[in-house]
């Protein structure tokens, strides 16, 4: 779906899921989000009072909630503490490839996109690991799975919700199904896992705004409103949470590169200038999401008080500009579940655990390619 052009069938695709990823649909995932937490939380008590680099963990954490999600099943980076299938280093090698492959497009039928090096590649590597391949292996198998045992069984996963779907109305061909599975648990984890790292990182260097959350929880905590585990519902209560969560993507969006679109043949006229049809135009979400005229003077500050302060049409204006997660009928049709997994996670991190800044340690280092991506997150963790 991500990458298809024409209109309609974009639009036919992305239909066929939406109802998966909607709101009213969230409660079915929160379950899979609890045992992916309850894990993380556990490697945090194991690492309490020591510097510990949450670069990774985070990553691990966001690979197997959305697997659990999609199959009902944890790929197991938690668990065994490290990158399963090699899933992390193939995505940074080839988010890096596509962003250069799809700026100069000519360059790739002479690199990954010819065969003959491929092949190439192949002999002189014969043991050379194909983490995608397995990846889509490992799908095929759990559709089998699922058609042959486990059709009855009460699941809630995306898995089973599609191929629901898929006997009532027969709208999924299995190359669509499979496309939907893998792309959801491609672009649901390095995503998700940028944006949670960029939360704990601002809130950690800013302790104005730390503070202010941290008695947000306890107070909802010490009246009763949050369960053992926090629940969606109960995040959405948490106002000066869910601020939070909005300008740490503000600042650091996961997409760095221009989300770009082609101007229609007969032309159109941008910003006073006439472009001919063919023309290529794109954005930067980062650049966008500084726009001084909506955000204000102090768009480089860490204040989630602008989404809270702001009157009803800054507010309407503000949301329309935010870049985050695209706009229109390309939107990011999986932010539904990137807000719930991140309502869930972090208050229930900053509930449990005091979090600070590893003393001595440089700040993160960020790169920018397909994803903007950070390192060296070192934060130390204190039970409350």
């Amino acid at each position: 779906m991500f990458t298809v052009r024409d209109p309609q069938q974009h639009r036919v695709l992305r239909s066929a899921t939406a109802q998966v990823y909607s709101m009213t649909n969230l409660r079915n995932y929160e379950a899979h989000v609890d045992e992916c937490t309850e894990l993380f939380l556990a490697i945090l008590k194991k690492h309490e009072g020591r510097a510990i680099d949450v670069t990774e963990y985070i990553h691990w954490y966001a690979f197997d909630v959305i697997a659990a999600i999609t199959f009902q099943k944890r790929l197991g980076f938690l668990d065994e503490g490290k990158d399963m299938l090699g899933m992390v280093a193939t995505r940074s090698f080839s988010a890096k490839y596509f962003a250069f492959a799809g700026q100069v497009p000519w360059a790739h039928p002479y690199l990954l996109g010819n065969r003959r090096m491929m092949g190439l590649l192949a002999k002189l590597y014969p043991d050379m690991p194909d983490p995608h391949g397995t990846l889509f292996g490992h799908i095929e198998k759990q559709i089998e799975q699922y058609d042959l045992e486990e059709r009855q069984n009460g699941r809630t996963d995306f898995l089973q919700q599609l191929r629901r779907k898929d006997d009532q109305d027969r709208a999924n061909h299995k190359r669509d199904l499979m496309n939907h599975l893998s792309n959801n648990v491609l672009a649901g984890s390095d995503t998700i896992a940028i944006a949670l790292r960029a939360i704990f990182y601002h809130l950690v260097k800013t302790p104005r705004v730390y503070k202010n959350l941290v008695d947000e929880i306890t107070e909802a905590d010490s009246k009763g409103l949050l369960s053992n585990l926090v629940t969606y519902q109960e995040s959405q209560n948490l106002v000066y949470l869910q601020a939070v969560m909005k300008e740490a993507m503000r600042l650091h969006p996961s997409i760095a590169f221009p989300l770009e679109r082609v101007v229609p043949p007969e032309g159109t006229q941008l910003c006073g200038y006439d472009l001919p049809g063919g023309t290529i135009v794109g954005v930067l979400a980062p650049l966008i999401n500084r726009n001084q005229e909506i955000f204000g003077h102090d768009v480089e500050d860490f204040r989630p008080e602008r989404w809270i302060e702001a009157d009803s049409e800054r507010l309407k204006l503000m949301e329309r500009t935010y870049l985050t997660f695209g706009h229109g009928p390309r939107g990011c049709i999986g932010k539904n579940i990137a807000f719930l997994e991140m309502s869930k996670f972090v208050p229930e991190v900053i509930r449990r655990f005091d979090v600070q800044w590893a003393s001595g340690s440089k700040p993160w280092t960020i790169t920018a390619g397909w994803f903007w991506k950070q390192r060296d997150i070192n934060l130390v963790f204190r039970s409350r």
